[in-house]
C-alpha cells in the first residue's frame, strides 16, 4: 500500500483491517500458549518423578577420596516427643513420616530431635571387607545414636553407637571431632541405617560416606589449619602477657583475656575441647561451648573501648558497649540453665554482629579524631564483620551452609586479633612518644628549678645560681670539684643501668658528708661539684675530701653484682684561687687534673698549692706560662 492510498480516509481503514487479519491468521496458525508450555511442564514432571526414583534407590557405595554425599538420599522427620526408639521409629506407622528435604543445606537452629534414614549398598560386592565411615558434619550435638545397618529381614549388623558431646571422648567410634560412626557391609544388598540426632543447635546435616583411610588424609589439611591458627593465638597470648607485665594497663589485660576466650572459642567449635582438656568431663566441654563466643565478645568489646578511647570520642558509642557486654554477662548463665538456651545462644550471635558494628562505628569516629591507633583497628574488626557473617547468617537460614565457613571465620577471628597487635603497637608508639616529649619537658622543668633528674643533687644551674649569690656576697666559700675513676668501665663492663645506679649512690654519700648549708651538685656525667659555705681551714677541706673519697670507693650493689670506683678531688678556695666561678671552676680542674697523677696517691689536691702557680691582680689563678 503506498503512502499516498494511506492519506485517503479509507487507505487508512483498509490498512487497519490489513493489520487485524494478520493477526488472526497468526493465532490460527500457531498452537495456543498453553500448548507451547505443555511440554515444558511434562518435561519439569518427568525430572521431578526421576528424581523421586533416584531419591528411593539406594546409595551405591564407591570408594570417593573427598567422601560420597548421601544429602540426597537422606530422608527425616522431627520427634515432637523426644522419647521415639529405633523399635518404634522402624514401624510402618512411623516410617511413613520420613520424608526427603527441598533445601537439605538451608535451615534454621532449632532445639529439636531429628530422625534420619538413609538405605545404601555396595556397588561393587569386592568391596565387602572395606570400612566405611559415616560422617556427621557436627561438634555440637549433644546425643547421636547409630543404628543398624539393617538388611531386608530387619536384623542388625552391629549394635547401637551413642556419642555426643554430653558423652565422653572415648564413645566416638572415629576418634575423630566431628560425628562419625564406622560400619561395613558384608554383600551387595540394600541395607538400612538410622541415626538420631538431639541438638539445642541442629540445623543441617551434610551427610557423607568416605573410605576410613580417605577420610583421615582428608583431615590433615584443616588439623595443619587448626594447628597454625592456635599457635598464632598462643603467640599473640604471649605478646599480651609480655605488655600486661611491663605496663600493667587495663587495655593488655583484655586483649590477653580476648585470645584466650577466642581459643576457647575455637577449640569448643572444632571440638578440640571434647578431645584434649575434658575428654571424661563433657559438662565442662558443653559449658566452654556455650559461654567461650560470649566471653570472647565481653573482652573484645573491653578492648576495644579502651584502645580507641570511646568515652573520650564516642560517648554514647560507649555507653552502647556497656550495655552489650552487661546483656552478655547475664546471657551467659541464662544460656546454660535457663529454658530457652537456643535463643539466648542466638541473642549472643546477635550481640556479637551488633557489637562488631558498634566498634566498626567507633573505630570511624576515632579515626575522624586523628587517633591513628583506631585505623589499624578499623581494619581488623572490618574483617571479623565479614568472618562471622558466614558463619551467623548460614545459622539464620539465609544462606546454604558450607563447610569452609566455619575456616573464614577462625581465620578472620586471628586476623583480626594480629591486627589489633598491630594497633596496640601503634598506640604504644604513640604512648612513648607521648612519655618522651613528658620526659623532656620535665627535665627542663626540673633544670629550671636547679635540680639533676637522676641524683636529686643540684644541677649546673643551681650550682651557679648559689655561687653566684655568695660571689656577690662576698662570702668566702670552697668549692670541691669530683670526677669518678674507672667509670667508663662500669658502663662496658655492666651497662648504663649500673652507671646510673653508682651515681645515685655516690650523690647520696655526698650529702651525708657536708653541712645543711653546703650544695652537692652534678654537673654532667661523672662529675660532680661541692660548694662548702663560710671559712674554713687546710686541714677541715683536707679531711672532707678523704671521707668524700672514702665513701666513693665503697661497693655499690646493682642487681645481685658489686660495683667499685675511685675518686679525684681539685679544692678551690674563695677568694685566693678565684674571683669568680669559672675562675674557681678552672682552678679545681687543674687541682683534678693534677691529682690524678700525683705520685703522692693521695685522692685529693689544692689548686694553691700547685707548682708555678700564683694569683693575678685581678684576683684569678694563672699559671706560670699564663
Amino acid at each position: 500500500m503506498s503512502v499516498a492510498e494511506l492519506r485517503h480516509p479509507w487507505g487508512a481503514v483498509r490498512a487497519l483491517l490489513a493489520v487485524l487479519a494478520l493477526a488472526l491468521s497468526g493465532l490460527l496458525a500457531f498452537p495456543s500458549s498453553a500448548a507451547v508450555a505443555q511440554p515444558d511442564q511434562v518435561q519439569a514432571q518427568a525430572q521431578v518423578q526421576a528424581q523421586a526414583q533416584a531419591q528411593r534407590a539406594p546409595l551405591q557405595l564407591t570408594r570417593q577420596p573427598q567422601g560420597l554425599s548421601a544429602v540426597s538420599r537422606l530422608q527425616f522427620f522431627e520427634d515432637t516427643t523426644r522419647a521415639l526408639t529405633i523399635e518404634q521409629v522402624r514401624t510402618p506407622e512411623q516410617e511413613a513420616r520420613f520424608g526427603y528435604p527441598n533445601d537439605p543445606l538451608v535451615g534454621k537452629e532449632s532445639d529439636r530431635v531429628l530422625w534420619f534414614k538413609v538405605q545404601m549398598q555396595l556397588a561393587d560386592p569386592a568391596e565387602a571387607t572395606r570400612e566405611w565411615l559415616m560422617l556427621v558434619p557436627t561438634v555440637s550435638s549433644h546425643d547421636l545414636r547409630f543404628y543398624g545397618p539393617y538388611d531386608a529381614q530387619g536384623r542388625a549388623l552391629a549394635a547401637p553407637v551413642v556419642t555426643g558431646m554430653r558423652h565422653p571422648w572415648s564413645t566416638r567410634p572415629a576418634a575423630s571431632e566431628q560425628m562419625a560412626w564406622r560400619f561395613k557391609l558384608p554383600d551387595a544388598q540394600p541395607y538400612t541405617v538410622y541415626f538420631r540426632v538431639e541438638s539445642t543447635f541442629a540445623r543441617i546435616y551434610d551427610v557423607s560416606v568416605w573410605d576410613l583411610s580417605d577420610y583421615l588424609q582428608s583431615t590433615q589439611d584443616k588439623r595443619m589449619y587448626d594447628g597454625v591458627t592456635y599457635g598464632l593465638l598462643l603467640g599473640l597470648m604471649v605478646y599480651g602477657l609480655v605488655l600486661l607485665l611491663v605496663f600493667g594497663e587495663g587495655l593488655y589485660a583484655f586483649y590477653l583475656l580476648t585470645c584466650v576466650c577466642g581459643l576457647l572459642a575455637l577449640g569448643s567449635f572444632n571440638g578440640h575441647v571434647l578431645r584434649y582438656p575434658f575428654a571424661n568431663w563433657p559438662a565442662a566441654a558443653g559449658a566452654a561451648y556455650t559461654a567461650g563466643p560470649a566471653l570472647w565478645a565481653i573482652c573484645k568489646l573491653q578492648f576495644g573501648r579502651r584502645l580507641l578511647r570511646l568515652r573520650h570520642f564516642a560517648p554514647r558509642l560507649d555507653g552502647s558497649v556497656q550495655g552489650l557486654t552487661a546483656l552478655l554477662l547475664v546471657a551467659i548463665p541464662y544460656a546454660m540453665w535457663g529454658a530457652h538456651p537456643l535463643v539466648t545462644f542466638q541473642l549472643v550471635q546477635m550481640s556479637v554482629v551488633v557489637s562488631t558494628v558498634v566498634l566498626v562505628a567507633g573505630a570511624l569516629v576515632a579515626v575522624r579524631g586523628r587517633y591513628w591507633p583506631a585505623f589499624f583497628y578499623f581494619f581488623g574488626i572490618a574483617t571479623l564483620l565479614v568472618g562471622i557473617s558466614a558463619i551467623v547468617i548460614a545459622s539464620w537460614g539465609w544462606i546454604a551452609w558450607s563447610p569452609s565457613q566455619m575456616n573464614v571465620s577462625q581465620g578472620a577471628l586471628v586476623a583480626e586479633l594480629v591486627v589489633f597487635a598491630v594497633a596496640m603497637a601503634s598506640r604504644l608508639k604513640l604512648v612513648l612518644r607521648s612519655e618522651q616529649a613528658l620526659t623532656a619537658r620535665t627535665q627542663q622543668l626540673i633544670e629550671a628549678l636547679g635540680t639533676d633528674a637522676l641524683t636529686g643533687a643540684s644541677s649546673r644551674t643551681g650550682l651557679e645560681g648559689r655561687a653566684e649569690q655568695w660571689l656577690n656576697e662576698r662570702q668566702p666559700f670552697a668549692l670541691i670539684l669530683l670526677d669518678l675513676n674507672g667509670f667508663k668501665g662500669v658502663n662496658d663492663q655492666h651497662g648504663h643501668a649500673a652507671g646510673d645506679a653508682v651515681l645515685v649512690a655516690l650523690g647520696r654519700r655526698l650529702y651525708q658528708q657536708v653541712q645543711p648549708g653546703d650544695m652537692v651538685a652534678r654537673l654532667g656525667g661523672d662529675e660532680f661539684a661541692v660548694l662548702l659555705a663560710g671559712p674554713t681551714t687546710h686541714e677541715r677541706l683536707a679531711d672532707i675530701a678523704l671521707r668524700m673519697a672514702a665513701a666513693g670507693s665503697q661497693p655499690v650493689r646493682h642487681e645481685g653484682r658489686t660495683v667499685t670506683v675511685g675518686m679525684s678531688l681539685g679544692i678551690a678556695v674563695f677568694p685566693a684561687d678565684g674571683q669568680t666561678l669559672a675562675g674557681l671552676l678552672r682552678s679545681a680542674d687543674l687541682a683534678m687534673y693534677h691529682c690524678k697523677h700525683q705520685p703522692s696517691g693521695l685522692p685529693y689536691a689544692f689548686a694553691g698549692e700547685l707548682p708555678g702557680r700564683g694569683t693575678s691582680a685581678a684576683g684569678e689563678v694563672q699559671t706560670s706560662a699564663g
